[in-house]
């Protein structure tokens, strides 16, 4: 796997004082749950240690040097475990928000939603603009799973609209204050023809880019 990321912005909140050893059972723990044969063996292990540490900010996990203040873009083919650890992810970071929600402000306290990029177009085709915004909240974070997989535009009655450039430039808005994950089979470099040049730019200050690599996990595990 190759991993890409742009220079790391100092983190502007201290972690809480936590017991890691039992938060690193409950990480775990997370991944059974989505995926209940999941086998770290098979998923690079400094990925998995530097999500960790990306909730934690915890420097001496962040084998990726992953910046703390961004969101991901999971990137690669079909079937190596993408959505899977951004699932896991949603989860660990929920069940932390139960646990902690009283002991900190930041972003990582905050509810995680997911929902697939065609399912977010869809939404718009049936009730339009309006029922988008939930979406665009600093309120939550939010995971766009399958991205570049939607129908584009979307159409709501005679008005039509790229869903994603829409839902992308609101949450670039609030980024200071929630953070957005993605999952998608396009190159970093493809998200201008699909989303325009605007977006494409404010995607290096929204996520930490990490490119999966190899053969499909579906055959072995999941």
């Amino acid at each position: 796997m190759k991993h890409a990321t742009r220079l790391q912005r100092q983190p502007f909140i201290q972690p809480i004082s936590v017991d890691l050893t039992r938060e690193m059972a409950f990480f775990r723990a997370a991944f059974l749950k989505v995926e209940p044969r999941f086998d770290p063996k098979l998923t690079d292990k400094d990925i998995l240690n530097s999500l960790f540490a990306w909730v934690w900010k915890l420097d001496e996990y962040n084998k990726l040097k992953l910046d703390y203040n961004k969101g991901f873009c999971f990137y690669g083919d079909l079937g190596l475990g993408k959505s899977m650890i951004l699932h896991a992810l949603r989860q660990y970071r929920n069940s932390l928000v139960a646990r902690h929600e009283s002991k900190r402000e930041d972003f990582r306290m905050k509810g995680t939603w997911l929902k697939s990029a065609s399912e977010l177009a869809n939404i718009f085709s049936a009730d339009g603009h309006p029922a988008l915004i939930q979406y665009t909240s600093d309120e939550i974070n939010l995971i766009i799973d399958e991205l570049g997989r939607e129908p584009r535009p979307a159409k709501y009655f005679g008005t039509e609209l790229n869903v994603i450039q829409f839902v992308l430039q609101l949450r670039y808005d609030h980024r200071r204050d929630s953070v957005t994950h993605i999952t998608t089979n396009l190159k970093p470099e493809d998200i201008a023809q699909y989303y325009g040049a605007y977006i494409a730019d404010r995607c290096w200050e929204m996520f930490n880019f990490i490119e999966f690599k190899g053969a499909s996990l579906r055959s072995k595990t999941y």
